[in-house]
């Protein structure tokens, strides 16, 4: 997966509490299967929680 998906894909995890929205699955993602979607919705929610993950650039000056 290109880089800049894969950026997309946790957008839009990050967006909707570790589940890929149904725009995701039939418009960007429509390649995936439902048992990948699955797979890449339980590692997200395996890594950071369910929770959106923060980045440099939400949590101010680091």
């Amino acid at each position: 997966m290109p880089e800049r998906l894969s950026n997309l894909l946790l957008r839009f995890l990050r967006q909707n509490g570790g589940t890929l929205s149904g725009r995701g699955r039939t418009r960007e993602f429509a390649r995936l299967t439902e048992n990948e979607v699955a797979r890449i919705e339980a590692l997200y929610r395996d890594t950071f929680g369910g929770e959106a993950p923060t980045t440099p650039h939400e949590g101010g000056n680091q």
